[in-house]
């Protein structure tokens, strides 16, 4: 996970208790296994262990832990459906763009708003940026590194060829072969297939 910007927590903060606070907002429960379908609404998770997907072709973004608010980019463009795949039973409160909008314009809020868009947009472009053109390996080892950077509580929720096979849309068979061979090497580190430690990558595979 990318360093965050300074005081991304503080503003972070401010448009959940907003949101939360509203007369208006629905609190729902979401078990283990389950999935909510996020499309206009702006979901907040006060904590809590869960993956997000993209509808389209339902492909993973990421596996998150603790607080998080989704759907902000509703606010300037057209709708994006997220899947919310909760890896515990999880709490989500959600509040329609409209009522979201009233919110953050009585409160004057535009700035938490605009520090929460960049911070997202920017850990995305630390990501993807490594990744234009990448031969199949380039992408698992930039996952591992990725996963390897998350919570111990998040790397115990996901087995490593789940988390790239999804996030990648590469083939299981491939997926499967390059991390037996990076155990064999010792480069890397499972328990029960969910990845404990990496002690390097090659460059090349």
């Amino acid at each position: 996970m990318t360093d965050k910007f300074p005081d991304y927590e503080i503003h972070r903060q401010r448009l959940m208790d907003a949101f939360t606070q509203s007369d208006k907002i629905k609190k729902i429960t979401v078990p283990k296994g389950s999935t909510y379908n996020l499309s206009d609404e702006i979901c907040c998770i006060k904590q809590g262990i869960f993956s997000l997907y993209i509808n389209q072709g339902d492909r993973l973004l990421g596996c998150y832990e603790g607080q998080v608010i989704i759907g902000l980019t509703n606010f300037y463009a057209e709708l994006i459906s997220f899947n919310i795949k909760p890896g515990q039973t999880c709490t989500l409160f959600t509040l329609s763009v409209e009522e979201a909008r009233k919110i953050i314009k009585a409160e004057n809020l535009s700035q938490s708003v605009g520090y929460i868009l960049v911070n997202n947009t920017n850990a995305f472009f630390q990501i993807y940026e490594k990744v234009i053109s990448p031969n199949n390996y380039t992408f698992i080892r930039l996952m591992l590194m990725d996963l390897n950077q998350s919570t111990d509580a998040i790397k115990a929720s996901v087995t490593v060829a789940s988390y790239i096979i999804k996030r990648s849309g590469l083939s299981r068979s491939y997926v499967m072969l390059v991390l037996s061979e990076l155990r064999k090497g010792g480069y890397i580190q499972m328990d029960d297939g969910k990845l404990t430690s990496i002690t390097s990558l090659p460059d090349r595979f």
